[in-house]
């Protein structure tokens, strides 16, 4: 896979999540939120290699090949409480 950055997005307050690698991937699962999908960050297949997010990047990369997206079960540390840069996308109030 080409891509070198990659999306999360949350479904509201809860756990679930998906990754793409388009920001504006357009066959996104139906969200159970009201406010549908929400950007949570960007990231890297470096960045996340090794660390604690909830997916594998193998599996990821397969499912968004396949679908457009890869749905996860975010970990605890991912859906920690961001800061986001002022002026930027991220989290808000979620």
């Amino acid at each position: 896979m080409a891509a070198e950055r990659f999306y999360i997005y949350r479904c509201g307050k809860t756990d679930s999540c998906v990754v793409t690698a388009s920001k504006t991937e357009a066959r996104l699962p139906r969200s159970l939120s009201p406010k549908g999908w929400q950007f949570w960050m960007q990231v890297t297949r470096y960045q996340f290699e090794e660390g604690p997010s909830g997916f594998s990047f193998d599996a990821a990369i397969a499912g968004i090949r396949a679908k457009g997206y890869f749905l996860f079960t975010g970990s605890p540390k991912l859906l920690g409480k961001l800061v986001p840069a002022a002026g930027r996308e991220g989290p808000s109030n979620v």
